[in-house]
């Protein structure tokens, strides 16, 4: 789990600053990473959905990285101290919640979606963005497919 943690904390980086589209219009180049694309939405009143796309694409996923990120950490490094015990129990209580405002795939099936859309007027090409956003989206699957609960609610029994 630690190796997949520390794959979607290097891949989240450019998952988010890359271009996800490039879409070719009329001599126009217009390109948008994902944050772009929620403030963009925000800013034309759509705040709700371009929260929900703040939140779910890139809130969300930097929090559950970095919550399993320390969970494994505390675990390997045997931090039994006070402090580290509550750190550790209210991440896990909150675990399920991160893990369900998590929704990578919503946004991988968009940009596929918008591309097919946009190709009958215009040449859309997928960016670096989308490739590092689909990575992420797998890396993340698997960390939560390997991340078992129970199994890190046991280290609290033991000590």
């Amino acid at each position: 789990m630690l190796a997949l943690c520390l794959a979607a904390l290097i891949i989240f980086i450019p998952a988010n600053l890359l271009p996800v589209l490039e879409i070719h219009f009329l001599g126009s180049i217009r390109t948008t990473t994902v944050v772009e694309a929620a403030v963009a939405v925000w800013a034309q009143g759509y705040w709700v959905v371009g929260l929900a796309v703040l939140v779910a694409a890139v809130i969300a996923p930097a929090v559950l990285i970095l919550s399993i990120l320390a969970q494994v950490m505390i675990v390997k490094l045997k931090l039994n101290r006070t402090f580290w015990q509550r750190v550790y129990t209210t991440l896990l209580k909150n675990q399920g919640l991160i893990a369900q405002m998590t929704m990578l795939e919503i946004y991988v099936i968009s940009f596929l979606v918008s591309a097919f859309q946009l190709s009958d007027f215009s040449d859309v090409y997928f960016g670096m963005g989308t490739f590092s956003f689909t990575m992420l989206f797998v890396i993340i699957l698997f960390l939560q497919r390997e991340y078992n609960l129970e199994h890190m609610w046991s280290y609290v029994d033991e000590h």
